[in-house]
């Protein structure tokens, strides 16, 4: 083996060592299991949260206005906020909550991700900063597909 791609192996390891020590997150589907079965947005910001009061701003929160396909929309939360705590909210599902991130210490919240509404529905963003909730809103309306899948065309009679 020649140095090079020795010294590059080692310093791989030696950086996969460290890094696994330094990061940690919060398990939310075991320590707020109520949050993941709430129908309704604010009981479940409450679940994760302590309360459902939040400011609105402050959080951008990025959807489409219509989804072609309830299956894969894309959704980005961001905010300039020191906060320790990123969740994302809809009513469209029979579950409220879609998803739990714990920022990390000096972290940026700036998270993108894909998201499946069955129907039209209101997708909702909350960032804690220090046990103040902010939050943004957003109307995303499936045109066709939803979680059950793709449109399916109408029969035509034979004539």
């Amino acid at each position: 083996m020649n140095r090079r791609k020795f010294l590059g192996l080692g310093a791989v390891v030696a950086a996969s060592a460290i890094i696994p020590a330094s990061l940690s997150a919060t398990d939310f589907r075991k320590t707020k299991p109520k949050a993941w079965t709430a129908k309704k947005v604010d009981v479940a910001i409450k679940e994760v949260f302590g309360t459902s009061k939040t400011t609105k701003g402050k959080v951008k929160l990025k959807a489409p206005d219509i989804a072609e396909n309830g299956s894969v929309i894309p959704v980005t939360i961001s905010s300039k906020l020191a906060g320790k705590t990123v969740a994302l909210f809809q009513d469209a599902n029979p579950e409220a909550t879609v998803a739990v991130f714990t920022v990390p210490a000096n972290g940026l919240i700036d998270y993108s991700i894909r998201i499946k509404l069955a129907k039209t529905g209101v997708v909702t963003a909350v960032v804690d900063v220090d046990g103040k909730l902010y939050s943004a809103s957003k109307t995303v309306k499936v045109t066709a597909g939803g979680c059950g899948g793709w449109f399916k065309p109408h029969k035509h009679k034979k004539i």
